[in-house]
């Protein structure tokens, strides 16, 4: 799986991912701005803008206009945002790529940011913030996030709160984009079928003249956590949901490798250790899993489960006693060469799409120093060891680093106190 990459003279960088055997083509216009790019006054506004620039542009004036040409050729488009970056996309027959690269392009060069759309989107994301409200998952994540970091931007829920969303102004939106949606802090994605010569025609008719300016920027962690912290959420719910959470290491640390592994053989598919310990030989959840998470500065790794109410207490105590094993014995030979190929199989099946194929470049292109094709990031994995897991695990899992939240229908401060006591190792 091959990738080219420019930079053109503005500054703007161009990725593409040909695949000789796809129909269709994905444009992907990538964004290195977040929710950790944000003001706390500006909180949510990334995630904001990722609805409003669909609301209609200078040469497609309205929603309705942009969705009945994308719905008119069957296409797919959406966008997302993150801690640190927004991808607008839309993905189609390969014969309609000069439209939608055109669609995108517009979306972000000419938004026309209409009042009337401003405040009945406002309605919408206060609506979306209540739905993720009566998602537990969600409540639980977002206040690990607060624990872990709780005074930086990266603690800060991505969709913002009433508050911020609601006092946006057209000129709000125009003063963040003239800071962070400029050449030199984007990325223009470009997957599947497609011909080298007339995208590079495309390419210098929409983005040739915009000028070259570079900007963008993000507020860096200041948290120096020296004790573990807990957090329970009270909230009628049929299930516990929980998470713990320790600091990792950042984007471009070669210890992720390593890292990635230990997630796996400690929460990677249904015949991980915790996944084993958990709920097959205790029944206390109906699901646990592992994942680790990277930044520009920082990381962080966490487990997340849900668990029967009456059992968080066992629950934390198995998941701690399964990361302690893994601080104080290497993983044997036989389990890390499943994690290994657990983890190279499930890359591979993802990778037969194309857009996930793009994301997999425009990330790296993004945020790392070196960038790695499958291949070379697998050959990367088969080179971890033992001991290197052992080691990661001792760094990481140590804990006055811990952070855990819990939501569930609990009334005082009782479950709070004694799980206090027991994440420690």
């Amino acid at each position: 799986m091959k990738y080219t990459k420019r930079v053109l003279a503005n500054g703007l960088t161009v990725v593409t991912v040909p695949s000789s055997d796809a129909e269709s083509v994905v444009v992907d216009i990538f964004v290195k701005t977040g929710s950790r790019s944000e003001t706390s006054k500006e909180a949510g506004i990334s995630h904001f803008l990722e609805h409003f620039l669909f609301k209609g542009t200078k040469k497609y004036p309205t929603a309705l206009s942009i969705n009945e040409i994308v719905d008119g050729i069957g296409g797919d488009m959406n966008a997302c945002t993150s801690k640190e970056s927004t991808q607008y996309y839309i993905k189609a027959q390969s014969k309609y790529l000069p439209l939608i690269f055109d669609i995108l392009s517009d979306m972000v060069q000419a938004p026309l940011f209409d009042q009337l759309e401003l405040e009945k989107e406002k309605g919408v994301i206060v609506e979306e913030m209540n739905m993720y409200k009566d998602s537990p998952q969600s409540v639980a994540d977002n206040a690990l996030d607060a624990l872990m970091w709780p005074k930086d931007a990266l603690g800060r829920d991505i969709i913002g709160t009433k508050k911020t969303v609601t006092s946006f102004t057209p000129a709000v939106f125009r003063q963040y984009m003239q800071r962070h949606y400029l050449p030199g802090n984007m990325l223009i994605g470009v997957s599947g079928k497609f011909n080298e010569k007339d995208l590079s025609r495309i390419i210098r008719k929409t983005w040739s003249k915009v000028p070259k300016r570079r900007g963008g920027g993000f507020e860096k962690v200041t948290d120096k956590q020296k004790q573990s912290r807990v957090s329970v959420i009270k909230k009628e719910t049929e299930q516990a949901h929980l998470v713990l959470g320790f600091k990792a290491f950042h984007n471009n640390d070669p210890r992720n490798a390593a890292l990635s592994v230990l997630s796996i053989v400690l929460g990677g598919g249904m015949s991980s250790r915790l996944w084993e310990e958990i709920r097959e030989k205790r029944g206390l959840a109906y699901y646990v899993r592992c994942s680790p998470g990277a930044f520009l500065d920082t990381g962080q790794f966490y487990v997340s489960a849900g668990v029967q109410l009456g059992k968080v207490e066992e629950a934390v105590q198995v998941i701690f006693a399964e990361l302690k094993r893994a601080v104080e014995t290497p993983v044997l030979e036989k389990e890390l060469q499943k994690a290994k190929e657990y983890m190279k199989g499930k890359t591979t099946l993802a990778l037969e799409d194309n857009q996930v194929r793009l994301d997999w470049y425009l990330e790296q292109v993004a945020f790392k120093k070196q960038v790695r094709t499958p291949k070379e990031a697998f050959e990367r994995i088969d080179k971890v060891t033992a001991i290197e897991v052992q080691k990661v695990a001792q760094e990481i899992f140590v804990s006055k680093f811990a952070s855990l939240a819990v939501v569930g229908p609990y009334k005082d401060g009782g479950l709070q106190k004694r799980l206090e006591k027991i994440i420690k190792f």
